[in-house]
């Protein structure tokens, strides 16, 4: 038994060493990555009193030429006229913290844009918390972006004010999509 807990350290300096995460053994004693161990952390630290946005059922999938299927860990939302991918999680972390919040970049797909008829979109973004006061008021923050799997699309930046359950909504053409996820350290 001490030759395997031996065994089980080496391979958890090895670990580290290779990864530059650490180790910890988990209750029966089992050693697993730090990497592991948070991504389990994380999973279950959304509050239950947080309705995060799960996948439509039927799941939406986009017009062609559109990608079929969003970015690993994330799923597409929302319709033909708007949408976005949103994180299976349902969780926002480790966001970049400034004086105004804690900001992340948002895409934005709607059918036929097209950066060349509108480099400046008029997209507008909102968020209320739902476990708070808190509100982002209405602004426009549009900007266009290309990527080779994903088409052009529409970019935004929005800064919440704290960490907690957030409403996010957008605006654009007529269109309105809300999604609800949950922003953590």
């Amino acid at each position: 038994m001490k030759q395997l807990a031996v065994l089980m350290w080496a391979g958890c300096f090895l670990f580290v060493m290779l990864t530059g995460l650490g180790c910890r053994a988990n209750d029966e004693g089992v050693i697993a990555g730090t990497a592991e161990i948070v991504a389990g952390d994380l999973a279950t630290a959304v509050p239950a009193n947080c309705p995060v946005t799960q996948p439509q059922e039927p799941q939406f999938v986009p017009p062609e030429p559109y990608a079929a299927i969003a970015a690993e860990g994330s799923f597409w939302y929302g319709t033909e006229a708007l949408w976005t991918d949103v994180r299976r999680d349902g969780m926002w972390y480790g966001l970049p913290k400034s004086e105004g919040g804690y900001g992340n970049k948002l895409a934005w797909w709607h059918d036929g844009y097209s950066i060349e008829a509108e480099p400046v979109p008029e997209i507008t973004l909102s968020a209320r918390q739902l476990d708070g006061e808190a509100v982002v008021e209405p602004y426009i923050d549009g900007t266009n972006a290309f990527h080779p799997d994903y088409g052009e699309f529409l970019m935004t930046g929005i800064e919440l004010p704290m960490l907690g359950c957030w409403e996010i909504s957008a605006a654009y053409k007529g269109e309105r999509l809300s999604f609800v996820v949950w922003i953590a350290p």
